[in-house]
């Protein structure tokens, strides 16, 4: 597993979006976080293998970001990728106390849409969601 080791890891107290992935998307999310100056905000952790899982990395990774919400991004369709083998893992390795959300492609009946504008939307989408972050600071009535 590949872990955060930019300047989210240097301040983890601060960072609102904890994202676990697989594979090339990686590349994609750091690279978009970077032009967004995100990099202080959201850490990204690449595990390099899903099976077995690495629950006590996942556990520990999620202690240490402990005010982050927890996500899983993957480029592939929802019913395509690791997501549904993902998804009670890290749950498991949270000890269920707390959820997991996913960014990326929704659910599709073949791998690719056949038409690279669409791809590169879904592709825009999913980038989108993973970098989401709410806005916390709340501002006081005058």
């Amino acid at each position: 597993m590949l872990l955060e080791d930019g300047p989210a890891a240097s301040n983890p107290e601060a960072v609102e979006k904890l994202i676990f992935c697989s594979g090339k998307v990686y590349y994609d999310l750091a690279k978009t976080r970077r032009e967004r100056g995100l990099d202080e905000k959201i850490a990204i952790n690449r595990i390099e293998q899903i099976t077995p899982f690495p629950f006590d990395r996942v556990e520990s990774e999620a202690t240490k970001y402990s005010n982050a919400k927890v996500v899983w991004c993957q480029e592939e369709h929802k019913n395509m990728g690791g997501w549904s083998y993902v998804e009670p893992c890290i749950l498991t390795a949270l000890k269920h106390t707390r959820k997991v959300s996913y960014a990326g492609r929704q659910t599709a009946p073949s791998t690719a849409t056949g038409n690279k504008y669409q791809h590169i939307t879904e592709l825009q989408t999913l980038l989108n969601d993973a970098m989401n972050v709410e806005q916390t600071t709340m501002k006081v009535p005058v």
